[in-house]
């Protein structure tokens, strides 16, 4: 299309222009020289529509709907207009025309540099006036500040954040002159930055500003104006961090008492700060369309509105009250404004709320202001009453009070009965849409500010109002809540009595009280006895507050219409009621929580004084074995329950109840007895009973127990009274034989009705003859268990305690019992000795009778220890810890696992318990026979613990009775604390174990132990007697190898054991001797041990461990790998090298397994690797030490074939060891099925000698004994052998699960550093002794290996893992640097350092040296006349980070080439999975060849190929260049074309 010029100085057409920028056509300037009308016309030309000359060459441009404006030399101006990034550059203009280049004119010109002067998106300079004399104000700005403001007019969030953080550290570190220079130019910034929409931005700039005001001080003040605004602003953020920044950079400029006179000082500026952004501001003119998202300019336009509403109050609420007449005149423009008033709909909510909030400082600061609108304020508040936001909630109730009480005649400005009232309805019916907490407590204060001409009718008004709470406190939202239940029911109340107080009187007043009354109040009790889950709710003890203050208003008041008014409403409720609960109790299949509820009620209207303290129910839970959970019982935990009313045996009296309440209440309770009984009578109805036991805890009474008796000529003949006391005739004619009756699952409440007839007893010896006489019937044991429970106060000389102990001891003998039972049975007793333990009179002696009934005769327990299993003397015997020269019955068979405890187990748990509290409260302390008696049933539960202890797989049953007396505090150090534990020892092992007669085995046990001894002095040994001693030793361990038939039997372990043994003892000291030692020696003893026994030792032991470890019964043993494998595999540990490569084990290859290594080396691999997955610690800690004997030979049978591999193909690999790496792949597929639901970084804690711990044990050792023989391989393997594992994913793999299993703070056990310094021991400065039968450190062995792989990991493969990290998400990322530099980096760069001064390594040419304080290395390269020096710097996080190659002195060398050595350095120490030295001599080979002639590869520039050390062989026939072979291959693959990457011609 062809376009018509544009005639020149012509502004362009209006369609190609924004719409807003349309009037700004005219342009006014003074005149001007051609020149400068030249660079007018150029700046027209180009798009400027409004621009205007200044004297001195000034112009100011406006460019766009940003509007923005700047300062700037015409010739600058024009230079900027015409640059352009994107443009075709001129011939020779070797630079772009840019803002750059014209800061640079400037600079030239002005002699200074505006470096914070650049293009900004902000619409105007904001309050801050035009800067003067800029030239002598930029030459007080310090150069450092400059580079950070102009940071700060920067977009991008990051850089705007670490601007500012850098802003707030020079204001606090350089000097007040220097800090003061910013002054002048931090009003316009501060306006601007504060506002900006990222949250952390924001932060930063308070803080910083804070900085700032700590150093300039008063010299603040003449810039406070143009600040005040946008800081009162930032008080006010919406982000809390933001807003406590700004107020704490507010309190450090002011305090306090000055505060409100800086507000005073600034109230103009601060108001028309905020009436701009509430009236004029937009989204569009707060953030530039073109660049900012829509969501985005919204965000933080409501932000602002927010934050400016927010101000208006504070400014409000600070202001002193001198102001307030001045306030309101200039707040009249604001208040006069619709669109003010519209914020109380506003769309946002945050906005709503904040507009209520200046409503409320309104109508307390400045009154006038609202009443003068209270046209306007009223509908914005009253008609939002429905508002049901959560944000909004609070604000809007709290300016609807304010409101009422502030404007008298608000009601005349809304439609109360279409406009308010049905929206408060409808509120209060669905219960304060989940607000109830916060509207309810309104609702009170609400009602007594209506009037009564707004409410007629009253009578209708209130009954809606109160039906519309109660239906409110039906839904599903508010039953689910507590709280919410809770603060409706409260403000139903406060609601009601306010209602009543209000309307008293005759007519309409007496309707509206008997309306609330019987249609309100009665049926709400109704409606929250029926549903569970209103119970909880405080309406109880609100009715019961209610009825206190009727009857005090009654018996106080003199007016006798009061009186009888409130007679009268005390009468009408007590007929409500009765009829209510009557209701629920005269029904045959009563509901038991209603039941509850009544009897709830009527305890907390009996005890008012109690009725804020609820009484609960001693937290005892009693449950049987038979016993079924009821399946209701999950629902509502806190349900009130008919047996959880009251304290056992606690009768409340009812003497102090004034006689308005109490003589109801009484007739209330007896007629609810009575109905009870009769239901319980004629059908044995259950919940009745339960609910006549809840009434008789409370309301126990003779005139009860007669009504209760009265009741019996309705359903059975009379029976002629045999007590006086009706009471006891109830007792003995109806609640014993309820506790006959064995079909009950629940008893307790029987016996809380049994108190409560005791309760009435007139004298202490009828109720102890009561008690007496229950012992003699034949009741069931879990009665007579609760009734010892609640025993209490009347245990003084009764016999009852005398028989209620030898029942218990009964029982624990005699009757076999479950955990459930033994839980019940401790409770009661403990509960009984707490209370005698408590009582002030109880006398020392019947504590000690009561124990001498409860403890077994001598004679009782020998017979109880006889029942236990022999099973637990296997474990100490294999362990060395005990010796036996036969064989105990028992020993071989296992434990009977049985679903009941030992009858000793009881005992002993029970009498421990006992002991624990007796001894606890210091009874006996002076009294030696008494603790003798005492600690002799300590020492018995000792040897209970050690007995389950002893055992190698105790049953679940006995390991939940370790954990429930845990649980009851009876532990060995707690029986140890308070006990004199040296009288105990004979105790313990007083069990016959010395009476067996000598038998063959035992004999040579005891032979071999006496042998192991000897060796402690083997100076006095002879020749013949080391004879006898080895070659015993090499028969007893080939009768060893011979006897695996018979290893299940313990005798024949601990021989094993004992043999084994010996032979490591044996080991050990021959590894000892030294030169001085060998001159007392036999002569040829070393050579014969060398060359035979332990050659025999070994070829007899290795076969035996593989035959072991297949028979998995035995090996998996708990008590067999604790002894018997780990003698043999310490005994193995000694094994050689040689001795392991001339194994004769049977040969054992594996089909398609690719190998170099020679048959009997795969034999061996392929035999003992598999061990490393065997689920016994001890052999995998044994095949770890023998497999890594051999590691570092390993690679050099790889290194023979390594030429049948070329360099024809790229990227070739080869595995390590494929015996490892096949059971690596099974470790790591059953590890990921253990850790993958554990996040990167997060501490995986492993049980120790579990089978997750044996499998990450033997993953790790794998890993191990790889990265040895990764170590051990050259270079080119190692690129070969990377390339597998990069392949593979393996060490990816590894390096996530290293990351579970390290700990965060890996402190060395012991080490109390709290902070990281060179002293602190971690597992990365502590070497790791893997130990067979060391296993003090069991606990923290899996970390301590993970972070010796690790460290090894970073030490060998450290390109890898750099490779892995920089492919981590950020998450990871962040976790493995901040790891590796706290706890790694520095211990590796010292090593590397390290080996690099200590290196013995020479270089014909080159000399390295080392700096340990910088961690330098410098390589010196001479050759002929060029000198080249280069200066390697480990990175702080090394080795993830890159090494730094920099460029020291270098003479002769050409600056490309200079760059193209220093790259390949870079490159050969980034990408080399080897230390500093090695890629140094790769260096140096490199170079060396370059001046040998050999031309580098045109495709990586190197002469060395970086992977298989290659040179360039392959030349192409065009252009002769010659390239590496695996660089071709690569540039073929990825171009998928086969031509010269230089010429382009197809390659031959």
């Amino acid at each position: 299309m062809n376009r018509k010029k544009r005639p020149k100085g012509r502004l362009p057409p209006l369609s190609s222009r924004p719409a807003e920028d349309s009037s700004r056509r005219v342009t006014q300037r003074r005149a001007a020289g051609p020149g400068q009308e030249r660079r007018l016309s150029s700046l027209r030309r180009l798009g400027h529509h409004s621009f205007r000359s200044r004297p001195g060459n000034v112009v100011i441009l406006s460019r766009g709907r940003g509007r923005a404006r700047f300062l700037f030399d015409l010739d600058i101006a024009v230079a900027i207009a015409m640059g352009g990034k994107n443009k075709q550059r001129t011939k020779g203009n070797v630079r772009p025309s840019s803002s750059g280049r014209a800061a640079e004119l400037l600079a030239k010109e002005r002699g200074t540099v505006p470096g914070f002067i650049g293009f900004g998106s902000s619409s105007d300079l904001g309050y801050v006036p035009a800067v003067q004399g800029a030239e002598e104000i930029d030459s007080l700005v310090d150069a450092d500040f400059r580079m950070v403001l102009r940071k700060l007019s920067k977009r991008d969030v990051i850089t705007k954040l670490k601007a500012m953080q850098e802003f707030g550290t020079m204001c606090k570190e350089r000097e007040t002159e220097t800090v003061k220079g910013v002054l002048p130019y931090w009003s316009r910034i501060y306006c601007k930055i504060s506002l900006d929409h990222d949250r952390r931005v924001r932060e930063a700039t308070q803080q910083a500003f804070e900085h700032l005001i700590l150093k300039v001080k008063k010299n603040l003040a003449p810039h406070l104006k143009n600040l005040m605004g946008h800081w009162l602003i930032a008080q006010c953020d919406t982000y809390s961090p933001a807003a406590s920044a700004a107020t704490a950079a507010f309190e450090k400029a002011f305090p306090p008492s000055k505060q409100p006179e800086a507000l005073v000082f600034c109230k103009d500026e601060i108001l028309n700060v905020l009436q701009d952004h509430l009236l004029k501001e937009t989204p569009n003119t707060l953030s530039d369309p073109q660049t900012v998202p829509e969501e985005e300019r919204e965000a933080k336009f409501f932000r602002i509105l927010t934050c400016s509403l927010l101000a208006l109050k504070k400014l409000l609420c600070l202001l002193p009250s001198s102001e307030n007449c001045l306030l309101e005149e200039k707040l009249k423009p604001l208040l006069s404004q619709n669109k003010f008033w519209k914020y109380g709909k506003h769309s946002n909510p945050q906005v709503r709320s904040a507009f209520f909030e200046v409503i409320s400082a309104l109508c307390q600061y400045a009154p006038e202001s609202v009443k003068a609108d209270a046209s306007r304020a009223c509908p914005a508040v009253l008609l939002s009453i429905d508002d049901s936001d959560a944000i909004v909630c609070p604000a809007l109730w709290e300016a609807v009070l304010h409101v009422l009480a502030t404007i008298e005649d608000c009601w005349i400005h809304v439609n109360v009965k279409k406009g308010v009232l049905p929206k408060l309805w409808i509120l209060l019916q669905e219960g304060g849409r989940g607000l109830a907490t916060i509207i309810y407590p309104n609702l009170l204060p609400f009602i007594s500010k209506v009037p009564d001409d707004v409410i007629e009718p009253k009578l209708d008004f209130y009954r809606t109002f109160f039906t519309s709470m109660i239906q409110g406190m039906l839904t599903e939202r508010a039953t689910a809540s507590r709280s919410e239940c809770s603060a409706i029911l409260s403000a139903f109340m406060e609601c009601f009595r306010f209602t009543i107080l209000q309307n008293g009187g005759e007519g309409g007043g007496i309707r509206i009280q008997e309306m609330l009354l019987n249609e309100q109040l009665i049926p709400l009790i109704d409606m929250v006895i029926k549903e569970p889950r209103l119970q909880n709710g405080p309406l109880f003890y609100e009715v019961a507050d209610l009825l206190s203050s009727w009857e005090t208003r009654t018996d106080s008041s003199s007016c006798e219409e009061t009186t009888l008014t409130f007679q009268r409403m005390l009468s009408n409720f007590w007929d409500g009621l009765s009829k209510v609960c009557v209701v629920h109790v005269d029904v045959i299949d009563a509901d038991e929580k209603a039941l509850a509820a009544v009897s709830c009620l009527l305890q907390i209207l009996q005890n008012p004084e109690n009725k804020m303290k609820p009484s609960k129910r001693k937290a005892v839970k009693i449950r049987f074995s038979e016993e079924v959970e009821a399946g209701n019982s999950t629902e509502n935990e806190k349900d009130v329950n008919l047996r959880s009313s009251n304290k056992p045996g606690t009768i409340f009296h009812a003497q102090d109840l004034s006689p308005l309440r109490k003589e109801p209440l009484e007739d209330l309770v007896c007629t609810l007895a009575e109905l009870s009984i009769v239901y319980t009578g004629a059908q044995r109805s259950d919940q009745h009973l339960k609910f006549l036991s809840a009434l008789l805890s409370s309301f126990a009474s003779q005139r009860v127990f007669q009504v209760l008796l009265g009741s019996r000529n309705n359903i059975q003949e009379a029976v002629k009274p045999q007590y006086e006391n009706p009471s006891l005739q109830f007792l003995y004619e109806n609640v014993i034989d309820w506790l006959k009756e064995d079909w009950r699952k629940e008893t307790d409440f029987l016996v809380d009705i049994l108190y409560s007839v005791l309760h009435c007893c007139s004298s202490t010896t009828e109720k102890e003859n009561i008690l007496n006489g229950l012992t003699k019937m034949d009741l069931r044991w879990k009665i007579l268990l609760q009734i010892i429970q609640k025993l209490g106060d009347m245990h003084k000389e009764s016999t009852f305690l005398r028989r209620s102990a030898f029942w218990v001891k009964n029982q624990l003998q005699s009757t076999v019992m479950d955990i459930k039972s033994l839980q019940v049975l401790i409770s009661a007793v403990s509960d009984l000795l707490t209370a005698l333990l408590e009582a002030d009179e109880v006398s020392a002696y019947i504590l000690k009778d009561y124990i001498e009934w409860l403890t077994p005769s001598t004679s009782e327990w020998e017979k109880m220890r006889e029942s236990l299993s022999t099973e637990w003397l296997k474990k100490p015997l294999l362990e060395g810890r005990l010796s036996m020269n036969c064989q105990i019955s028992g020993t071989d068979l296992g434990l009977c696992v049985t679903d009941k405890l030992p009858s000793y187990l009881w005992t002993t748990a029970l009498l421990s318990k006992v002991t624990l509290l007796i001894l606890g409260k210091g009874v006996f302390e002076s009294q030696d026979m008494e603790r003798s008696k005492l600690e002799s049933i300590i020492a018995e539960q000792l040897y209970a613990l050690q007995w389950i202890e002893e055992l190698a797989n105790p049953s679940c049953l006995l390991l939940e009775f370790l954990h429930d007396l845990q649980a009851m505090n009876v532990s060995l150090e707690k029986l140890s604390v308070l006990s004199n534990i040296p009288c105990l020892l004979q105790i313990l092992f007083n069990s016959n174990l010395k009476e067996a007669s000598s038998q063959l085995l035992g004999f040579n046990t005891e032979m071999i132990r006496f042998l192991s001894l000897l060796l402690k002095s083997p100076s006095s040994l002879l020749d013949s007697e080391w004879d006898f001693v080895m070659c015993s030793m090499l028969a007893w361990l080939e009768t060893t190898s011979e006897s695996q038939a018979v290893f299940s039997i313990a005798l024949v372990q601990v021989f094993v054991c004992v043999s084994c043994d010996l032979a490591t003892a044996l080991s050990v000291w021959f590894q000892a001797v030294t030169s001085e030692n060998t001159e007392k020696l036999p002569p040829n003893l070393l050579s014969e041990w060398q060359e035979f026994f332990s050659e025999g030792i070994h070829s007899l032991l290795l076969p035996l461990m593989v035959k072991i470890t297949r028979d998995t019964k035995n090996a998996s043993e708990i008590s067999f790998q604790n002894s018997v494998l780990k003698s043999l595999g310490e005994a193995l540990m000694f094994v050689s090298k040689d001795q392991l490569l001339n194994h004769k084990l049977p040969a054992k290859f594996v089909a398609s397994q690719k190998t170099n290594l020679p048959d009997e080396v795969q034999t061996l691999l392929n035999t003992l690797s598999p061990l490393l997955l065997f689920r016994a610690r001890s052999i995998q800690i044994t095949v770890y030490h023998m497999l890594n004997k051999l590691m570092s030979d390993l690679p050099e049978f790889d290194n023979k074939d390594l030429r049948s591999y070329g360099d024809e193909e790229e990227e070739l690999s080869l595995s390590p060891p494929a015996a490892l790496m096949t059971i690596l792949v099974t470790q790591e597929d059953l590890l990921e099925n253990i850790l993958e639901c554990i996040p990167v970084g997060e501490f995986a804690v492993i049980q120790p000698l579990s089978e997750e711990f044996c499998l990450v044990l033997g993953y790790l050792l794998t890993w191990k004994l790889i990265l040895t023989f990764f170590k051990a391989a050259s270079s080119q393997l190692r690129a070969l052998y990377s390339q597998y594992l990069r392949r593979t994913k393996s060490l990816n793999k590894l390096l996530y699960h290293l990351f579970r299993l390290m700990p965060e703070n890996p402190a060395f056990p012991g080490s109390t550093a709290e902070f990281l310094n060179k002293d602190t021991k971690t597992y990365f400065t502590e070497g790791l002794n893997l130990d067979i039968k060391d296993t003090s450190m069991l606990s923290s062995e899996i970390p301590h290996l993970a972070c010796s792989v690790y460290c090894m990991t970073l030490k060998d493969l450290p390109a890898m893992v750099r490779l892995w990290w920089n492919s981590c998400e950020k998450r990871v990322f962040s976790i493995v640097d901040k790891f590796t530099s706290k706890y790694v980096s520095n211990i590796l760069s010292s090593q590397e350092i390290s080996s690099v001064q200590t290196s013995t390594q020479l270089f014909n040419g080159m000399m390295v040296k080392a700096r340990s304080a910088t961690r330098e290395v410098i390589a010196t390269y001479s050759v002929d006349d060029i000198f080249i020096e280069l200066i390697i710097q480990l990175p702080p996080n090394y080795p993830l980070g890159s090494i730094a190659v920099e460029s020291g002195k270098r003479v002769g060398v050409a600056v490309q080439q200079w760059r193209n050595w220093m790259l390949q350095l870079s490159t050969y120490l980034t990408h080399q999975n080897g230390s500093i030295m090695e890629g140094l001599a790769l260096w140096k080979n490199n170079v060396d060849k370059r001046f040998e002639g050999v031309e580098d590869c045109m495709i990586c520039f190197s002469v060395i190929h970086g992977s298989n050390y290659s040179l360039p062989k392959k030349a192409c026939r065009t252009c002769k260049k010659k390239f590496h072979s695996a660089c071709l291959y690569k540039w073929f693959t990825s171009s998928n074309k086969s031509t010269c990457p230089l010429c382009r011609e197809t390659f031959f």
